[in-house]
């Protein structure tokens, strides 16, 4: 199998775990960065691209890349949809841009939510999908990630140290970093669209069910909710139809043994 030539935005959380996989397949991979002294280690491995995400002047001459993998979270940026149309515009020879959004860009609504579903407009990650979609005509594909969790991540740490919380009855979203890590490799190896793709574990158990299973078995205490609620629920069905794909990582047999109160 041909190496192939990978640029990675965003080497955060989910980016260094995807990172590291990219790197056991021996591919050929580069990650752009504004500080690349933080890095040293890992130059014998990948190749740094110096990048000013204001201007997101690339400091590099090959700009003709198989795939480029855009995480970087909107936090930080004050003008983000700029940012990110800034780094498209040096990248417009590539041949597939991936783009990790998020199933916040939905309106709030009942019942369930696909990829049809109406989006916040004015959403600042809404914004950013639409100059990857401008600019990558034919050969981008965007995935819309639900609450993101795994053994070190996990939002009932956060709802524990809370006296109270709302939305007992209101479903949870979620996706574990693996099968994020996982649809992305398949995707390396697919041929780009046009598409976006909800990525969001089946199962959708209320917030006072889900998240106090985790906080008595693993903390011995409960969470303190009030009042019902109602939400979206996220399908996130068709990309698992397009790619015969299985979301393997249960939401339910995540091990939080790396997290303390």
């Amino acid at each position: 199998m041909r190496k192939k030539k990978i640029l990675l935005f965003g080497v955060g959380w989910l980016g260094k775990e995807l990172l590291e996989s990219l790197l056991g397949e021996n591919q050929d991979v580069y990650v752009a960065t504004r500080d690349v002294h933080k890095w040293v280690s890992f130059e014998s491995k990948l190749k740094l691209v110096e990048v000013d995400f204001q201007s997101a002047h690339l400091n590099v001459e090959v700009t003709s890349f198989d795939l480029v993998i855009i995480m970087l979270p909107p936090s930080g940026f004050s003008n983000y949809a700029q940012v990110i149309k800034n780094i498209c515009l040096n990248l417009l020879e590539s041949k597939h841009v991936l783009y990790t959004s998020s199933t916040g860009v939905y309106q709030n609504q009942e019942g369930f939510v696909n990829e049809e579903s109406k989006v916040d407009e004015q959403h600042v990650v809404f914004k950013a999908e639409q100059e990857v979609v401008k600019m990558f005509p034919g050969k981008y594909t965007i995935l819309r990630l639900s609450g993101l969790i795994s053994e070190d991540r996990h939002p009932t740490i956060h709802l524990l140290k809370k006296e109270k919380n709302l939305g007992a009855d209101v479903p949870v979203n979620l996706v574990h970093r693996n099968d994020v890590i996982r649809a992305i490799n398949l995707l390396k190896e697919s041929e780009p669209t046009s598409e976006i793709y909800n990525l969001s574990y089946p199962e959708n158990p209320s917030r006072s069910d889900y998240y106090n299973f985790y906080a008595k078995n693993f903390f011995g205490r409960l969470i303190i909710f009030s009042g019902g609620g109602h939400g979206k629920t996220i399908i996130g069905s068709k990309f698992a139809k397009k790619y015969g794909y299985k979301y393997k990582t249960s939401i339910w047999g995540v091990e939080l043994n790396n997290i303390s109160l």
